[in-house]
């Protein structure tokens, strides 16, 4: 089996390549894209089940946590990555309860996992084994939501990671980021892109500035979005990492990824998009609106 990077940044189908490695039986690991730091195993064990384990560091030292979960059908996937409750979504989900009384890693990480990862990347010779790791430029040092933030755009732009592992743990990433193939996405309809964004990026809390603020907000963000796929590449090339870019819109996955099966994309993102509703139906119906005025400010 290959192994893979999946280089996805905000809107790039990060969820939709979980999924259906998920479903393949695959070994899975996604690193939390921003502080804290923590990276999520997942190693299929049984029949439809798999470990999961955590890898974060507390105090210095490098520390790990496994729970075995029930991935046995498309429905318990969903419920364990978009629960109804909405308190965690996808890998925020933490074995521990946090101070809100709640089991979301990000949350809890803020009391519980060092503000500077240094031994953290010591786990990467562990989650290496993973088929395809999600955010992997947590392991070169970039913290931030890449696509959206400005200062993990700064920090790619300066080829300058704001945590970056120590000389040996960073060679050691690199070289076996060398021996993996790595796929860059990108987004050429920006009619969609600017819906994902609309509908799914940007919460209630922007809109309680003004409809003004939520556009201008949003141009901001999607103005990173466009330089991302440039950073991320380019930055390879620094490295000396080879990569191929992927089309979202015009490219099939089936032809770049080694899986037997394959669940429908489409399918997925709306199941998703159903359980993850940023907008309220009065403002989905102004959704066409919105789309406008931010295409003609990009």
């Amino acid at each position: 089996m290959k192994r893979y990077n999946y280089w996805n940044y905000v809107k790039t189908g990060g969820w939709q390549i979980q999924h259906n490695f998920l479903h393949n039986r695959k070994i899975f690991c996604v690193n939390h894209h921003s502080h804290p730091a923590f990276s999520i195993l997942h190693i299929p064990h049984g029949v439809g089940h798999y470990n999961k384990i955590w890898f974060y560091q507390r105090q210095g030292k490098l520390e790990r946590v496994r729970r075995n979960k029930d991935y046995s059908t498309y429905k318990k996937v969903m419920d364990d990555c978009f629960p109804a409750h909405k308190k965690w979504e996808w890998f925020f989900e933490s074995p521990f309860m946090s101070s809100r009384g709640d089991y979301n890693m990000k949350i809890w990480g803020r009391d519980n996992i060092d503000d500077m990862p240094t031994i953290f990347y010591e786990c990467y010779k562990d989650i290496s084994v993973a088929d395809i790791n999600n955010n992997p430029h947590i392991m070169l040092g970039y913290y931030g939501s890449l696509g959206t933030d400005d200062d993990i755009t700064r920090d790619m732009e300066n080829l300058s990671p704001s945590n970056p592992p120590r000389p040996s743990d960073l060679e050691f990433i690199k070289e076996d980021y060398k021996k993996k193939i790595n796929i860059v996405p990108y987004k050429e309809d920006m009619v969609s892109l600017v819906e994902d964004f609309i509908h799914g990026v940007l919460g209630a809390a922007y809109m309680k500035h003004g409809e003004d603020y939520f556009i201008e907000a949003c141009v901001h963000k999607l103005k990173n979005h466009q330089k991302t796929f440039q950073l991320i590449t380019s930055m390879l090339e620094y490295h000396g990492i080879d990569y191929i870019p992927f089309n979202l819109d015009r490219d099939d996955y089936s032809n770049v990824f080694e899986l037997d099966t394959w669940l429908p994309l489409d399918e997925i993102k709306k199941d998703q998009s159903n359980r993850y509703v940023t907008m309220s139906d009065k403002r989905l119906k102004k959704l066409p609106q919105y789309i406008d005025k931010v295409l003609c400010l990009i």
